[in-house]
């Protein structure tokens, strides 16, 4: 695979390709205060890696494991980690809820207290949408206010990849464009050191350079994204109404599947 990818990748020499992904992801993580991990929703195989990476998470120093529920859940999500009771109660967006979302959590339970990071439910509550404030805009506000009550966290943010870009540049056309949970966070908290990771599933979107022209592959491969990837498409953002964008100004890693 690595040979192949040798013969694809756009520059010379370009090294920032790896195919053990557990450890690129936990050197980020070790690496970083907060590390946002762009999903594709009820995929099984980015699940499944979160959940067999979970028991690793210490030696990077996680704290927190924040996630894309409704943060009126908190107390639900409190309760079945604590006791291994209730996990059908929590409350999950239909777009992501699946066995496999199920399962990382009951392996967070599992794991008890003294080896997984504290989880946190960060989305806007549903009652409170179309409000003053957009769900990336609170999404941002939770973890800045973690990182403000805990200045030693070190957090990994588990949320659909649109939430996780580095910046929105919203086009004309989009009067009430709300900035990204990055911008916001470095409006908030300035000194704070964030990295943007998305999955890419091969086939998942279109007009992905990513995806055509480095998959199909056998299994995953990890990469940093710069500027040997000028004029390269990320399929995760063509659904948005933004301005010309490199890659490398929306995220800076890309595991491709």
């Amino acid at each position: 695979m690595i040979a192949y990818l040798s013969s694809v990748m756009p520059c010379s020499g370009h090294a920032h390709f790896t195919g053990d992904v557990q450890s690129y992801i936990l050197s980020k993580l070790a690496g970083h205060d907060i590390v946002l991990m762009g999903t594709t929703h009820r995929q099984p195989a980015i699940l499944d890696l979160t959940a067999r990476l979970a028991p690793r998470f210490r030696e990077a120093g996680v704290t927190h494991l924040a996630l894309e529920i409704s943060s009126d859940q908190q107390s639900r999500l409190d309760r079945f980690l604590d006791t291994g009771v209730g996990l059908a109660a929590i409350q999950i967006p239909d777009a992501i809820d699946c066995p496999a979302y199920r399962h990382l959590l009951e392996v967070l339970q599992h794991l008890g207290p003294g080896r997984r990071p504290r989880v946190i439910a960060i989305d806007l509550p549903r009652a409170l949408y179309g409000g003053k404030i957009s769900r990336d805009e609170h999404m941002a506000s939770t973890l800045a206010a973690t990182m403000q009550k805990h200045p030693r966290a070190k957090i990994l943010a588990m949320l659909g990849s649109l939430h996780v870009l580095r910046q929105l540049r919203w086009t004309n056309r989009i009067s009430t464009g709300h900035p990204s949970i990055r911008t916001c966070l470095g409006r908030w908290r300035p000194g704070l050191k964030v990295f943007s990771m998305v999955h890419i599933i091969h086939g998942a979107a279109q007009a992905c350079d990513f995806s055509s022209r480095l998959g199909p592959l056998p299994g995953m491969v990890a990469m940093d994204v710069d500027a040997c990837f000028n004029g390269w498409r990320l399929g995760v953002a063509a659904c948005l109404a933004l301005q010309p964008s490199q890659p490398w100004e929306l995220v800076d890693g890309v595991i491709v599947h």
